[in-house]
């Protein structure tokens, strides 16, 4: 079924005044972050729109013509109806910023002001849409430098941006520089009651990356690193599966991993166990998969000790990635998600504090809320890795846990910003 488009209501004869009903009246005495952060731009920004939609609507009137039919310009003057509709809507946009993302190029606009030329419209009434624009990059070159900058500044004060178009181009430029990205950037952590202290609990860490390609030669990749692993002892992390030797820590996932023409190593260094993959193809002939797993027994508190008060999961995101994941399956015994809360940290030159307020002055403007799932009868795929659950119902297999007795905290977002840490908590009980 084909989508309608809106009906644009024509304000061609509408008055632009302060006192009309136009949209640059009295703004409201409180202000939003982004009217307050960018006060100045915004009041020669609503000058420079002011002029460019008096400019249209008088060109509008000389030429006999409703931009607000853009459908009927764009068969009248043999115009791209793409190019027609962007100027509708810089008509329609409730404030000057809305209008911004619809202000056609430098070639958009010679298109659309020369076909009117060729129509026999005289300069005298096209010339002034070229200077209302011209005001209007002055205006961004004094304030920002020019658009794509503007687009970026905007992009991070948008209450509903979420910075998507921000995060996309940082993935893709990210991939460029450090020569390598993943499709997916996957971690599941399995909190359970440990049988020793009834007030701790034991953390199974499952890590994963899905997709993992070089796009230039790079060497090896450190891929994973446990710290100080000493066999049998329980308060260091540990595998979750039985190394094919029987004898040395195996942390890889080798039914899940796959790292076509290489090689992965593992070797201790500085008292921590790491595993790199070597040299390999570029691009998706060497796209590999690479799981792992460990365990550490009472590594957390249940309850609350005068110096531990929250559980607190931190997740690192280091390289580019599509998608990505964190999944906590919390044991239905485990007390306080009522406070349940996740957010997301730039840690560029520094590691994410513990202190709060540094820590509220690193949170990004990203939406990162967590989801919570009751019950998982129904599953609890994931569409960026169609294994996901097979390696789940391993671990909790090997910890001989029970699927039933956990609900699931889920938090996933699409090209997640690197470096930062994802960061979800709740407070413990009493």
């Amino acid at each position: 079924m084909r989508t309608k488009k809106p009906r644009l209501t024509s304000i061609v004869a509408q008055s632009l005044s302060p006192r009309s009903g136009g949209g640059f009246g009295p703004r409201p005495a409180s202000r939003s972050p982004l009217e307050v952060a960018l006060r100045a731009f915004r009041t020669d920004c609503d000058d420079a729109i002011q002029d460019l939609r008096r400019a249209l609507l008088s060109l509008a009137r000389e030429s006999d013509s409703d931009p607000l039919k853009p459908q009927e310009v764009s068969r009248r003057f043999a115009l791209n109806k793409n190019l027609t509709w962007k100027f509708a809507r810089v008509l329609l946009a409730p404030d000057s910023f809305a209008a911004i993302p619809m202000l056609p190029g430098p070639e958009g606009l010679e298109i659309y002001l020369r076909a009117f030329e060729g129509a026999g419209i005289d300069l005298q009434h096209t010339d002034p849409v070229r200077a209302a624009i011209r005001k209007f990059d002055a205006t961004v070159a004094h304030h920002f430098g020019d658009r794509a900058q503007l687009e970026v500044v905007l992009d991070g004060l948008r209450s509903d941006g979420n910075l998507e178009a921000s995060r996309r181009m940082a993935f893709k430029g990210m991939a460029g520089v450090f020569g390598m990205r993943a499709r997916s950037r996957i971690t599941a952590q399995i909190l359970s009651p440990n049988s020793d202290n009834p007030n701790n609990a034991d953390v199974t860490l499952i890590a994963g990356l899905v997709g993992l390609q070089r796009l230039r030669p790079i060497g090896s990749l450190p891929v994973f690193r446990a710290g100080f692993v000493t066999p049998g002892d329980p308060s260091q992390p540990q595998p979750v599966f039985a190394s094919a030797d029987q004898q040395h820590p195996d942390f890889l996932l080798r039914d899940f991993s796959s790292f076509p023409n290489a090689v992965v190593r593992s070797f201790e260094s500085g008292g921590r166990h790491c595993i790199e993959l070597s040299e390999g193809p570029l691009g998706r002939i060497g796209e590999s998969d690479l799981f792992f797993a460990s365990t550490i027994r009472g590594r957390m508190n249940v309850r609350k000790m005068p110096n531990d008060t929250a559980s607190e999961f931190m997740t690192m995101i280091s390289l580019p990635a599509e998608n990505f994941s964190s999944d906590l399956f919390v044991h239905k015994s485990f007390e306080g998600l009522a406070t349940l809360q996740s957010s997301i940290h730039s840690t560029l030159g520094q590691p994410l504090s513990q202190d709060e307020t540094q820590r509220a002055n690193t949170m990004l403007p990203i939406d990162c809320a967590p989801t919570l799932i009751e019950e998982l009868s129904e599953g609890f795929a994931l569409s960026t890795y169609p294994r996901y659950e097979a390696i789940v119902h391993q671990a909790f297999a090997a910890i001989g846990a029970k699927l039933a007795d956990y609900r699931l905290i889920r938090v996933t977002m699409a090209y997640p910003p690197a470096p930062s840490a994802l960061l979800v908590r709740w407070d413990l009980p009493d």
